[in-house]
């Protein structure tokens, strides 16, 4: 059931916005209620990446609880979980894994996607129920796991206040939330298991797990091809909040080299960051397999170092950017802006 994409040229002229599977997210700066959120920044940087979204356009609602089904959408979102490589006989429907779904719900999707990958959530699951501490974290920890986007670690069990009130079953995944620093104990020691998590907490485990995959990669992750949103994600790292992205693509699809540069060119240039060069173009042996709209920032590249042609003078621009050159690419912008006077 996977619809199909197609990766767009980007345009200068294209409207600003970062556009996920036809679905836009507004900024975060929208939310009213955050002024007085400790986490605000952390709730603000997830919404940015389409991780997290409000309870309407202008509120995130920090401090209200969240139901299984919004724990569900945040923990698919926030493990990367989609149905982009599953085939199905019939079209799934919630009501398929979870029996007191709604087919017709805005969490049908989710649960149905969390079914699929078979998350460790109860058959019999409540969508308008409230989620324990406990539940979300069990839950958020399975998913990345599962994932396969967390090695397994050995760990020294730590001991807290409240333990006996933890559900047996969820003791391990709360044990290695502790040691991946997802969660922690508040200032008496207490994880406080069977305490509702609000729309901030989750949102502060979300980033912590997030962080932690950051740090710690599983084997082989830095060769991998960036999906667009890595791409993305990559690109607003190095540039910071002037980061002015133009894109709409499918943000699991591949992201070819021409693309990735242009983008990274022209969101460096559209934020103020690079001036636009008068460039004596080189020759590219493969210039005719690239988008003519392109060229002009490849050049650019090329003129700044940020990349180079191979042996043959080919600058391969439909080849899918791998995490390696990806990052090459950012950390040469990355001196390029610390040093502009020199360039």
């Amino acid at each position: 059931m996977k619809k199909s994409f197609k990766l767009v040229t980007l345009s200068a002229a294209a409207a600003i916005a970062f556009t996920f599977a036809g679905e836009q997210f507004a900024s975060a700066a929208a939310f009213t209620d955050l002024n007085n959120v400790a986490d605000k920044d952390i709730i603000i940087a997830l919404q940015d990446q389409g991780l997290i979204k409000g309870i309407s356009a202008t509120r995130f609602g920090p401090h209200l609880p969240i139901s299984e089904a919004e724990g569900v959408q945040m923990i698919v979102n926030a493990a990367g979980l989609n149905l982009d490589t599953i085939r199905f006989v019939k079209a799934p429907k919630a009501t398929d894994y979870f029996v007191n779904a709604n087919d017709s719900a805005w969490y049908a999707q989710a649960l149905i996607i969390a079914g699929v990958h078979g998350l460790d959530l109860p058959a019999d699951l409540q969508p308008g129920s409230k989620l324990t501490r406990e539940a979300f974290t069990h839950q958020l920890i399975d998913a990345i796991e599962l994932g396969g986007r967390l090695p397994m670690i050995k760990i020294a069990p730590v001991e807290f206040a409240d333990q006996d009130q933890v559900t047996v079953e969820y003791s391990g995944s709360l044990q290695r939330a502790l040691a991946y620093g997802v969660v922690k104990l508040d200032n008496s020691g207490k994880l406080n298991p069977k305490q509702q998590i609000t729309r901030a907490e989750a949102a502060v485990a979300i980033s912590n797990a997030l962080a932690y995959l950051k740090a710690h990669p599983a084997p082989g992750a830095q060769s991998e091809i960036l999906t667009a949103e890595e791409a993305v994600q990559l690109i607003k790292e190095a540039v910071g909040p002037e980061a002015d992205l133009q894109i709409k693509i499918d943000p699991a699809a591949s992201m070819s080299r021409e693309s990735f540069t242009y983008l990274l060119i022209n969101t460096l240039q559209s934020s103020g960051q690079l001036p636009m060069y008068k460039l004596i173009p080189v020759d590219i042996a493969d210039n005719a397999e690239m988008d003519t709209l392109n060229s002009g920032a490849i050049q650019t590249a090329i003129a700044l170092k940020i990349v180079s042609l191979d042996q043959d003078g080919n600058f391969n621009p439909k080849d899918p950017i791998t995490r390696t050159d990806g990052t090459a690419m950012v950390s040469r912008v990355q001196e390029i802006l610390k040093n502009k006077n020199s360039i």
